[in-house]
Parts: C-alpha cells; structure tokens; sequence
C-alpha cells in the first residue's frame, strides 16, 4: 500500500512538473544579498530565518577562493562537503542497503530530512555516523566560478533545508535521499538520489569498526539464527 502511494505521488509530482528551462533554478547562480532579501521577515523552516543563512555562509576572513578545509572529524560528527550514512534500526538489519543519508556542510554539519516538514542540522537522526563519502577535492574547486566554494555549498544546502522543510516527507520518492541530491545539484553537481547511493556504498568509507559492526551486525546475525534454522528444520 504504501509503496504504490508512493509511486502515485512520484507521478502526481511529476505531472505537474513545468518543462519550461527558464524555470530550473540553481542556487549557486543567485547572489547572497538576493538569498537573503527573499529570507527578510520570513523563516527558512529553521532557527534564525535569515541570519542564520547569513552566519553560516559568512566569508570567515580566509582566502575565499582558497582550497576548501576538507578535514573529517568523526569523533566530533563532523563531514564537511559529505554524503554520510547511517543505519535504521530493524529495517537496515533485514535490508542492509537501507538507511538514512545527509549531508555535510563546509564547517561539517549535518543536514538531513528526517520527517515530515523537519531538516535536522547538526543533529543527525540516526545518530552516529557510519558511513560517508566526501565529494572530491576538484568537484568543489570548480565551484570557484559561482563564487566562493564554501559559501556557494553552504547556499546550495541552505536553499535544500528550505524547500524540504515545506514537503511531506514520502518513503518512496520524497525522502532523505532527494533531499541530499537536491542540496548537491543545487550547488552545481549533477546526481540524483540514486547515484548519490552508488557513489556512498561503492566509494564511501566507514567511519570506524564498532560503528560498522552496530550497523551490519544484526544481520548477520540474523542470517547465521537463519541457517542454523534450516540446518536443524
């Protein structure tokens, strides 16, 4: 049931879809004090509205064309420029390819859909980190030619945040992974959620051993309760 609602609603979404090109929008094209006049005396869906968007795409008096800080800290649950990963309970333990994906901002901060109108920052749902890919170094030194890499990403998240905050969240086709999709073509890189999947389970890291086997344990186990099952049926 819910699977074929959620097919209506990717199809609903996408009959109503303009084909006109002059209506794609990419953040990364629009310049800050325009971000910014759009956000006065209305909130973004999270704390702070407009100056909130101003603080954290703020020039922090670096170089602002200056090789992105692309230093993880896990402990900290820090991935800047990063699709992360983490595990559902009871769902990834039977599906182990099914979790909850964010996104990392330049300072590291995690933005995903967790809910139903909600984009959580720096509060991952999931919790710990367990695994994440990071976006290469060369990806994100092209986005020199919008602007300053760091703010452009920032901007291009931001913008995500705000339109995700206004949908509903669909397990199908409206969920966290869209959402990271979103927030990365935002800023110029072109993947889909799908792709953005391919790129985490086939090219990511994980973040630690204990993180992994809390994530992919329970299955195993499972399967070996499984065929211990059908060994002594």
């Amino acid at each position: 049931f819910f699977v074929a609602c959620g097919y209506l609603t990717c199809i609903c979404d996408r009959l109503t879809m303009s084909d006109d090109p002059t209506e794609s929008f990419c953040v990364a094209n629009v310049k800050f004090e325009d971000v910014e006049a759009a956000e006065e005396g209305r909130k973004i869906g999270l704390q702070g509205g407009s100056e909130e968007l101003k603080a954290m795409v703020a020039n922090d008096g670096e170089d602002g064309y200056a090789i992105p800080n692309m230093k993880i800290h896990a402990e900290r649950e820090k991935f800047p420029y990063s699709i992360v990963w983490g595990p559902l309970p009871c769902i990834t333990w039977c599906l182990p390819c099914v979790g909850h994906m964010g996104i990392g901002d330049s300072k590291g901060r995690i933005h995903d859909f967790a809910g139903p109108y909600t984009v959580n920052t720096d509060r991952f749902m999931t919790g710990r980190v367990t695994r994440y890919y990071q976006f290469p170094e060369d990806s994100l030194l092209a986005l020199r030619s919008k602007g300053e890499p760091s703010r452009v990403w920032d901007v291009s998240i931001l913008e995500g945040d705000r339109k995700y905050t206004g949908l509903m969240h669909n397990i199908c086709c409206q969920n966290c992974h869209h959402h990271t999709a979103d927030c990365a073509r935002n800023a110029g890189i072109k993947i889909n959620w799908f792709e953005a999947a391919v790129l985490l389970f086939c090219r990511g890291k994980f973040v630690s051993f204990d993180r992994t086997l809390i994530a992919f344990g329970p299955f195993f186990l499972l399967i070996v309760i499984f065929a211990i099952f059908l060994i002594f049926l």
